[in-house]
């Protein structure tokens, strides 16, 4: 793997081939990248919702925002 001018990392296509996520959390441990599909952290809101009356789309716009605060790093 290699990192290009603009920080991208390129990963093979065998290993992208065994990834079902194309967004991911990043940490930083040791000097080393750990990359975490972003589905992995939110499933600590599974269940979250249950024996709510939420919508569809209520819960859709609840975990688009989690999401987005997750890739910005402020969960």
């Amino acid at each position: 793997m290699r990192l290009d001018d603009n920080g991208r990392i390129y990963l093979p296509a065998s290993v992208r081939k065994n990834l079902r996520s194309r967004e991911f959390y990043v940490e930083e441990k040791d000097g080393r990248i750990i990359l975490i599909p972003v589905r992995e952290k939110l499933m600590k809101y599974r269940g979250t919702f249950r024996g709510e009356n939420l919508t569809g789309e209520e819960i859709d716009e609840i975990v688009k925002e989690e999401t987005e605060k997750l890739l910005r790093g402020e969960l």
